[in-house]
Formats: C-alpha cells, structure tokens, sequence
C-alpha cells in the first residue's frame, strides 16, 4: 500500500519526459520486428475472426492499438503457462480480476466476454467466474479491450467487451507445427496440453487440447449488525471451505481455400469439469444487549459436473479490390452443470436433534447465433462496414430441495425448489463509417436493436416478458500529432439487461439465514461513456494517459434486506443514477537492454444515488488501482518476471470493497530451440483476500474472504514441427469495424 505513491511518481516522471528517453535498445532475447504483412485476396492465412487486420511478425510491442481497441498479447505472460485465463487477464491493463473470478473494466462488473469475437453461454450467466478460472490462458493468443466498443459489437455490457482471441498457429511455410506442455503445481495442481497445426495451400488445421487440475481452500467470516425488522440483531458467521476441480478442454478448427474468391471455417469447442465442493460453516446469533440465542452448524459436500459445447461455421467471399468482403456465420453453443449436496445441520444453541438437507441443481443454457458482415473500402480512403444479426438465448434453471431427520430419509420440499425458463431474442443490425480527413481519422456507428425476453416460472405459472428496442450511436476520432504521437476520442452508448437470475421472482433457499430472489420489476440500466487519450509510441516504448467519464441511469445492483432474526435476502433494484471518471496511465519501455518496466495506474472517482436506500445523501468516493510488470531478461536463455498488481477500494451503493493486492513471479529456460522450462509462484504473499464493508440505515458489517490463491507451478514445454525454433508465434492484431490497420 505505501509503495504506491512511489510507483505512481515513477510512472508520472516516465510520462513527462517521453522524446528525450525515446531512444532505448530493445531487450537482447526480443527477435527483430518485422513489417506488417500486406492484406491481398485472397486473404492471408491469418485468424479466422469475425474482424480481419494484419499480421506483425515477432511485434515491435507487447500492445497493439487501432481506432477502436487495444490488444494485448500475452505470448510472453509467464503466468499464461501456467495459470487460468483469470490469471492472465490480472496483468491486462484496464482489467481488474477478484479471488473469485469476477471481472471488472475501469471498476465496471458488466463486462461482455467473447471468444474469438463471438458471444458464448460458458462466458456468461453465473458461471462465468468459475470458466475463468478453469480455462488455461496458454490457449489464449491475445486480449482485446474495447472500453468503449464499436457498433459492429452488440452494445451489452456497460463496462465494455473482452475479447479472448485463441491460438491458430497459422505459421509460413506449410507442415506441421505445434507444442506440448505439462505443469505441476502446489496442493495437488497439475496442467497440461498440446497445440497442434497443420498448414497446406489450401487448408489450414488447428488443435488445442488442454486438462487442468485445480485445488484451492478458502475461509470467510462476517460479523454483522441488523437494525431493521424485529429490532437490533448480531449475527457472526465462519466457514471453511475446500474445492477439488479435474477439466479438460478440445479446440478444433479449420479453414479450407475453395478457390481465390471463398474460404470455409468451422470450429468446435468442448470442455468438460467435475468438482467436489466441501464447506463447514457456523453461525453464532445474539441479541441487542449481545446475549448469544444461538449457534447453527452445517458441513457437507456438493459434487458438480459441467458440460460446454460450442459449434461454428462460417463462409467469406473476397470481391474485387483490398479488404471488400462478405461473411456469414453461424454458431451454436450449449452448456450443462448439474450439481448435487448434502449437508448436516447440527443445532447446538439451544440443543436440537440434527437434520440433514439434500439439493439438486440443473442448469442448462444455449446460444444461437446468426450473422452477416459486409465490409467495403471507398473512395479517399474510407470504409463502409455494415451487418445483421439473430441472435437466440436460452436458460433453464431446475432446483430442488429435500429435508429430513436422516441422511436417507430426506422428503422432496415444494416451497423450496423450483423451476426457471428464461428466453431471450434480440435481433440487431449496424452501419459503421470510416474516413480520413489528413491527420484526423473519424469512425462513426449506429447500432438498432430489439430485444424480447421470456421468464417463465413454471412452479407457479406465472409469465413476464420485456421489450427493448433502441437505437446505439458510436464515435471515435483518432488524430496523429507526429509519428510518435496521437489524439484519440471516443462515445458510446451501453446498455445492461437484467439476466434470468436476477429477474427470477422466486426466493431461492441458500442456508437458514441467506436468501436469494431476483426483482421482475428491473428495468435495463444505459451509460454514456467518453473517452479522451494521449499516446506516444516508438519501437517498444509507449505513454498512454487516458481520461474517461460514464453516467449511469437506472443502474443494477446488490442490495441485502434484513427479514428479521438475522435472516439477509440479497436481492437487485434500480438506482436512479451514478457517475464515475478517472485518469489512467499506462508507461512501458526497455530500461536497459536487458531490462523492461510496464506501470499502469489509474485513478476512479464514483458517485452513487443511494437516496431509494434510505440514505440521506448520494454516496461517492476515490479509488486508486495500478500493477506494475518487470521483464528481466538474465541471460540470452533466462527470463525473470516480477508483476504486481493492486485493486483498488470500490464503492457500493450500500458500501465498499477495501484494496487489494497480489505478486507474483516467473522464470523461463530456454534449454534449447524447442525445450522451455517454466517456474511461476502466484500471489506469493498470500494476499489476495476480499474484505466487504456493509454500511447502510438496517445492515452493517464486515465480511473476510481468505482464498489460497498462492502456489508454485513448474512445467516443460516442448515445441515441434516447420516454425522456426525458439520464435515467437504471430501476434495478430483484428482492427475491426474498418478499424484500420494496427499501429
């Protein structure tokens, strides 16, 4: 925490004085960067994602920037080896990832997660965290973040939209290519996988397979005070928590040249998980005066299976003349999680006889997606993006409950178990326009959309269904001061749509003394974002300052409701209106020719209408959040990483998260051309815990979550196959929406 004063000076001293400290060697292991490959029909052999730009061989930076976006590669992330994609996005600048998983861009949870740009059911609903932090990062090329996406994009997602781009190994040459990997951890972890490809004239041939092995154990307490229903109440809560997770995952995909003019794609994507869950948890209850009435505990196990399946074809057609081109798509995805417990109940204050809960949960979700992007180059230099899209959405949620004095007499209970269809449709389409003007490039989008959903209660019969229809504008302008250095700004509207779960009436039984029920009543929240940022680029060395403004109306969130004998329901409302701006920073660059530093930091101001929560006045307060990475490479042969990261204190409409913070450190060997070997320690001091301040009119309190996030990690790497040994693969960059090309 004190460090960073000092971190935040340094990166102001690096800002301040770019031109004179410009001229730096590269680091000595960095291969010589190459020149962008030109885009000719037929196209290049590159990604096959839904936006095509070029390819920079080796990459003069680790960040690659066009009018709408910036992507981060993360090919030489050691923790990318090793660790979850969770892992990987902690060192992406904008990102912030908690200890269990949940994403935030700039402080905003409502973040879109796309796989190769394409929605998917595994990235969200609320079993998003948990993919995160299953899905090895070595299958993940780069990041893309758009803080203020396009119109090409759907314009879900307040926050803004992570794209995960995965490996293809398109390499030159033709053959086979590919590499093998194993990694074994701390506690029982182990990972591993194989990447494999296949180059001809006409058909290129991708796999990825991957298994991984996670252990963690985690504690929480809470200690909190309700002055609502029934008078004062305390009530204390500990648990002790244990989680054992074997998944394994298949990537395939394919690219066949019919002729000049078409090319055929196809991928398939299957993952797989099984977990077992153990927790043994106690509740101590007091009354005004702080009299203990009572103590509960319960412990037991929860087994878990999960099943994600994900399909897509796709056709494109070159026309005459650079970059004009159709394509259509079309992709299917299904996931499946099934989980079943059982858990004792021993009432100890005042004594009772031990009974025993069993639960069932089925939760299936599906995505169908249909779409058609045509892309055409103008006159003077302009371009003209436009397409539809159909997309489908389905949720089905089935839960059970059962009670008995016995472990083998449990009885079915109608008033806690239930069933959940939820059915979304949206159908959309988008213009975009692209046009130099000299020095100043303007990107303009409008994006209409209809969307209509379904909850269907089945338990009770009741229906409720929404309509939204509006219309999405987009602006960006790039303006290039020198070669060095340029101007950007930018406007977006967003939107967030309350999910099945957060819609769904029905108050869903989590322990005798926590609630869940969702509010049919929310209506979707909108932000208007602006952004304004200065860069200054040559070679590897890049500033970025950064400033951004967003207003929310109608803003989803948690909010907790004391019942009555320390019994909390969480639930969701609207807020009339929040606001937030901050400045980030961004600074890299090679300190000596062996030495590299990456600073980010950013300061966020927040302001929250808590008055429908029974405060007198708006809430607001600061936060500062910042990471910094070390590159040290030792030898020709040996890499050192040191990265940091601090997450900063975020404001809640009923209180805040406190800071927090994690290291981490990695070493690579190179042994040979095609041996590696790795080394990473995560969160090396073990201090990644979530500590929840609850400060309201009825409900006041802290609660502690301490995680084992730390461990040791040690792999091999072995490559194979026509690359050139000992480079690195590609790093593409999709500009996206006539983004133009990379820079």
């Amino acid at each position: 925490m004190n460090a960073l004063p000092a971190g935040a000076g340094l990166l102001c001293a690096l800002l301040a004085a770019p031109c004179a400290q410009a001229q730096v060697a590269p680091p000595a292991a960095q291969p010589p960067a190459a020149k962008p490959a030109p885009a000719t029909p037929p196209p290049a052999r590159t990604d096959s994602t839904p936006v095509q730009g070029l390819v920079v061989q080796g990459g003069e930076s680790p960040m690659k920037r066009s009018i709408d976006r910036r992507s981060y590669s993360v090919e030489g992330d050691l923790q990318a080896t090793t660790g979850s994609i969770a892992d990987a996005l902690k060192r992406i600048p904008s990102v912030e990832v908690d200890i269990e998983g949940n994403v935030k861009l700039r402080g905003d949870s409502s973040v879109t997660i796309l796989i190769d740009g394409k929605p998917s059911s595994l990235m969200s609903g609320q079993g998003r965290a948990d993919a995160l932090q299953a899905l090895p990062a070595d299958q993940i090329e780069r990041v893309e973040v758009l803080t203020n996406p396009g119109a090409q994009y759907s314009p879900e997602g307040t926050g803004g939209v992570i794209n995960l781009v995965t490996k293809k190994s398109r390499k030159p040459g033709g053959g086979v290519a590919g590499s093998v990997r194993g990694n074994v951890g701390s506690d029982d972890r182990y990972n591993g996988g194989v990447n494999w490809s296949y180059n001809s004239r006409k058909l290129t041939l991708t796999a990825n397979l991957g298994l991984r092995r996670n252990t963690s154990r985690s504690e929480s307490d809470s200690d909190r005070t309700l002055s609502g229903v029934g008078g004062a109440f305390r009530r204390r809560d500990a648990s002790d928590a244990g989680i054992r997770n074997l998944g394994g995952n298949l990537q395939f995909g394919g690219d066949y040249d019919l002729d000049e003019k078409n090319r055929i794609s196809g991928s398939l994507n299957i993952f797989s998980s099984a977990a077992t869950y153990g927790s043994d948890s106690r509740y101590e209850n007091y009354d005004s005066v702080g009299t203990l009435t009572g103590v509960t505990g319960r412990r037991g196990d929860t087994e878990s299976e999960g099943r994600y399946g994900s399909a897509s074809l796709s056709w494109r057609r070159e026309f005459t003349g650079e970059d004009h081109n159709l394509t259509l798509q079309l992709q299917r995805d299904r996931s499946q999680f099934d989980n079943e417990g059982l858990y004792r109940l021993d009432t100890l204050t005042p004594a009772a006889p031990s009974a025993f809960e069993a639960t069932v949960g089925r939760f299936g979700s599906g995505n169908l997606n249909l779409k058609a992007d045509y892309n055409r180059p103008m006159k003077a230099d302009s371009r003209l993006k436009l397409g539809v899209e159909l997309q489908h959405r389905r949720e089905d949620t089935d839960a059970t409950y059962a009670a008995g004095p016995t472990a083998g007499s449990t009885v079915f209970d109608p008033t806690r178990s239930h069933r959940l269809i939820f059915d979304q449709t949206t159908l959309s389409g988008y213009l975009t326009y692209e046009r130099p003007f000299g020095d100043l490039t303007v990107l303009a989008g409008l994006r209409y959309e209809t969307s209509t959903d379904e909850i269907n209660l089945l338990t009770t019969g009741l229906r409720n269904s929404h309509d939204y229809e509006a219309l999405y504008p987009s602006l960006h302008f790039d303006y290039q001061l020198s070669d060095t250095s340029r101007l950007k700004a930018s406007y977006s509207l967003r939107i967030r749509r309350p999910n099945a779960w957060e819609l769904d009436p029905w108050r869903t039984y989590i322990d005798a003394f926590n609630y869940r029920e969702g509010n049919t009543d929310l209506e979707p929240s909108e932000t208007r974002s602006w952004e304004v940022s200065y860069e200054y680029r040559k070679g590897r060395t890049y500033y970025l300052a950064t400033g951004f403004w967003r207003q929310t109306e109608n803003g989803i969130t948690d909010i907790q409701v004391d019942l009555g004998g320390g019994v909390l329901l969480n639930t969701k409302a609207n807020l009339a209106e929040s606001r937030s701006g901050g400045l980030e920073l961004v600074a890299n660059r090679a300190l000596t020719s062996t030495l590299s530093l990456n600073l980010t930091g950013t300061g966020l101001w927040n302001e929250i209408d808590s008055s429908a929560l029974g405060f007198g006045s708006n809430r607001s307060g600061y936060s500062i959040s910042g990471r910094a990475s070390l590159d040290w490479q030792i030898t020709p042969n040996d890499l050192l990483q040191v990265n940091a990261v601090l997450n900063g204190k975020t404001l809640s409409p009923q209180g805040y998260i406190e800071p927090m913070y994690t290291v981490n450190l990695g070493y690579r060997r190179k042994i040979d051309d095609r041996w590696f070997l790795t080394v990473t320690a995560n969160d090396v001091f073990d201090s990644m815990d979530t500590r929840i301040v609850t400060d309201s009119p009825t409900v006041n309190g802290t609660y502690i979550r301490r995680g084992s996030n730390r461990g040791l990690f040690v792999g091999l790497r072995y490559r194979f196959g026509v690359a050139k040994p000992g480079r690195d693969p590609a790093f593409e960059y999709g500009a996206g929406g006539g983004g133009g090309p990379p820079t």
